[in-house]
C-alpha cells in the first residue's frame, strides 16, 4: 500500500511538473491578489473535504477496474487531491496540509470540522468584461423574454426519443461559513498561519447533456468539481467557488484520473489563492 502511494505522489509531481513547463511556454501567470502580513503568520493550511462530502456517479466503473471498494475509492480520491494541491502549492507558499498521520492534527482536524458550517450558493455568472453595458443590457432583456421558450425543464427526460440529462439551470456550489469564531485564531496562533484552504466538497459525475448513444457506446464525457472557500487571518472570506474538468468515461484508472485530472483542478484553486507577502518592519517604516 505505502509503495502504491509513493507511487501515485510520483505521477502527480511528474504531472504538476509538466503542467508547470506547459504554461510557462504557452500562457501567461493569471492576475493575483496579495496579501501583505508584518508578522511570520504567513503559512497555508489545507483541509481535506470531509467524507461525508463526496459525491460520484462512476464508482460503480471506477472501482472494479481497480479493485477498490466506496471507502476505499473516497480514501484515495481525498488523499491524491490533498497531494496534488500541496505539489501545486509548494513553490509559493509555506503548506501544513491537515490530512496528515498525525494525531495532534488529526485532532484539530476535528475541531475545525466541527466549528465550520456549509452554505449552498449560486454560482456568480461569467461576465466579458470587453462587454458594453448596452449590449448587457440588451441580453438581460433578450434572456427574460426567451427564458421560458429556450430554457428545457430540469431533469433526465425522453425528447425525440432519446434519453437527455439536463441540470438545473441555476447551478450551485458548496461554501465554507464560520460558526466557530474563534476558530481560524487558534489555528492561525498555533500553525502560524495566513491563509485557510478549505476543500468543501467533491463531484465525480456524468457530464450534463449527454444522450443516450453515448452511453450505450460508453463514450462520454465526465466531470470532476472541486467546491472550496479560502479565508484570510482576519477570517475574511478571500474566494469561493468550484474549479472542474472533464475527462473521458473510458479513462477509469484511478492513477491516472488523480495524476491527471486531480492536478488540474489543484492548480485552478492555487492559481484564485492571493500571493502572501511578509513585510519586515523596516520595511513597513520605510519611506
Amino acid at each position: 500500500m505505502k509503495l502504491w502511494l509513493a507511487g501515485l505522489m510520483l505521477l502527480v509531481s511528474l504531472q504538476i511538473f509538466a503542467q508547470d513547463n506547459t504554461m510557462g511556454e504557452k500562457k501567461e501567470e493569471p492576475r493575483r491578489d496579495t496579501l501583505f502580513y508584518h508578522d511570520i503568520n504567513s503559512k497555508l493550511l489545507i483541509f481535506p473535504f470531509e467524507p461525508k462530502l463526496y459525491r460520484s456517479e462512476i464508482d460503480q466503473e471506477v472501482g472494479p477496474a481497480n479493485g477498490l471498494n466506496f471507502q476505499e475509492l473516497r480514501g484515495f480520491y481525498r488523499l491524491g487531491l490533498d497531494n496534488a494541491l500541496y505539489l501545486a502549492a509548494k513553490e509559493q507558499y509555506d503548506v501544513i496540509r491537515f490530512h496528515a498521520d498525525d494525531a495532534e492534527i488529526n485532532k484539530d482536524l476535528y475541531f475545525v470540522y466541527k466549528s465550520m458550517g456549509y452554505q449552498n450558493r449560486d454560482l456568480p455568472p461569467v461576465e466579458d468584461e470587453n462587454e458594453g453595458k448596452i449590449s448587457k443590457t440588451y441580453n438581460k432583456l433578450v434572456s427574460k423574454v426567451s427564458k421560458a421558450e429556450e430554457e428545457p425543464e430540469p431533469g433526465t427526460r425522453m425528447d425525440q426519443g432519446q434519453l437527455v440529462n439536463n441540470p438545473n439551470s441555476q447551478s450551485q456550489f458548496m461554501a465554507r461559513t464560520i460558526v466557530n469564531e474563534n476558530v481560524l485564531d487558534y489555528c492561525e496562533e498555533k500553525y502560524m498561519a495566513g491563509l485557510f484552504l478549505f476543500i468543501n466538497q467533491l463531484d465525480l459525475l456524468h457530464a450534463p447533456g449527454v444522450d443516450w448513444t453515448q452511453y450505450s457506446n460508453d463514450d462520454y464525457p465526465r466531470i470532476i468539481r472541486v467546491h472550496y472557500t479560502i479565508f484570510n487571518k482576519s477570517s475574511q472570506e478571500v474566494f469561493s467557488g468550484i474549479a472542474s474538468t472533464t475527462f473521458s468515461s473510458q479513462t477509469n484508472d484511478i492513477r491516472e484520473i488523480i495524476s491527471k485530472h486531480f492536478t488540474e483542478v489543484a492548480a485552478q484553486i492555487i492559481n484564485k489563492a492571493p500571493l502572501i507577502v511578509v513585510q519586515q518592519t523596516e520595511d513597513l517604516l520605510a519611506e
